[in-house]
């Protein structure tokens, strides 16, 4: 089977990511502003390695981004990546929630997905996972972490979550933060799970729980093909 190709640009640490099957390959790191062209040149070399035939992957058949919440920045710029792959290569965007793709990393009654929106606030989402499969019990929320955390006992995780272990830990819960995936595997692996909700590039929309703090002119948008809600 074809991969999909997965990009996550809504934390602090960057990632993508082709998934096959069993088959995977990542990359990740923590990018400091203005590092599109580090990301764009890891995601060659994963379309590269992809389309090498003696991979067994067959290539990608299909772009999952995370669109948010996150940062603004960090998410037009992942987006905007995954469109321009997108239309080159003539193939469906599958959207994907990055709280989702965090809460993916473990199974659970109640996990919550927390990131870091700054202003001593977090965007978080609470979900019931099963085999990898998240079920939203939330609507994702951008609020103080203390207002977001669930009855106890339940497992938090996502970089949001490491910052703000502590009021966590004190509220019941348990924080994941050790031997996670690159939370472009689960965007990938979500893209496909939810693949019959892709869309033409076109039609992507970023999610914002908030306004962003510094406006990017609209014809950025419509020259990315990118519609805000």
């Amino acid at each position: 089977m074809p991969g999909v190709l997965g990009i996550d640009t809504a934390g602090p640490v960057v990632g993508a990511a082709v998934v096959s099957g069993l088959t995977m390959r990542s990359w990740s790191d923590r990018m400091p502003r203005k590092a599109d062209g580090v990301l764009m040149g890891a995601i060659g070399d994963l379309l590269a390695w992809a389309d090498d035939p003696d991979n067994g992957v067959g290539g990608v058949d299909l772009v999952a981004v995370s669109v948010g919440p996150g940062a603004f920045t960090g998410l037009r710029v992942g987006v905007s990546m995954a469109l321009g792959i997108a239309f080159a290569r003539g193939l469906l965007v599958s959207p994907v929630c990055s709280l989702m793709a965090r809460a993916a990393m473990t199974d659970g009654e109640r996990v919550l997905a927390v990131l870091d929106a700054r202003k001593s606030r977090v965007y978080s989402g609470l979900y019931r996972v099963e085999d990898g499969v998240p079920e939203a019990l939330s609507d994702p929320q951008d609020a103080a972490i203390t207002h977001v955390m669930p009855v106890a006992p339940f497992v938090a995780v996502g970089e949001g979550a490491v910052i703000y272990g502590s009021q966590i830990e004190a509220g019941g819960g348990t924080v994941l933060s050790g031997a996670q995936r690159c939370p472009a595997v689960e965007v990938a692996r979500l893209g496909r799970a939810f693949s019959k909700e892709a869309r033409v590039p076109s039609e992507v929309a970023l999610q914002y729980l908030r306004a962003p703090d510094a406006r990017v002119p609209n014809k950025l948008g419509v020259a990315l093909g990118v519609q805000e809600r």
